[in-house]
């Protein structure tokens, strides 16, 4: 299910999935975002994205607590080089 946070910043949520579940479905969306770039007004703006993955309840008890982590680990992927994604537990964050 996925939903816009605010910003550019986007939640996908995944019921029932495992880490690396959530891996593979991150690893999907990076690479259609990379395959689509946008044509606006005769320019073609090529896109990535930096996904940062958490999940309940291994990396928080709350909603709250499991979106600060993944926020946490996009910013890892952004530090890392972008256009990845992240999980939690390989930010290197406790």
């Amino acid at each position: 299910m996925p939903g816009r946070y605010g910003g550019d910043e986007f939640i996908v949520l995944l019921p029932e999935t495992p880490p690396k579940g959530a891996q593979e479905v991150a690893e999907r969306i990076r690479d259609a975002v990379a395959i689509s770039p946008l044509d606006i007004d005769d320019q073609r703006l090529e896109c990535n994205v930096s996904i940062g993955i958490a999940g309940y309840p291994a990396d928080g008890g709350s909603l709250d607590a499991v979106i600060a982590r993944a926020d946490h680990a996009m910013y890892q992927a952004k530090q890392q080089g972008r256009n990845r994604a992240v999980l939690y537990r390989q930010a290197g964050a406790t």
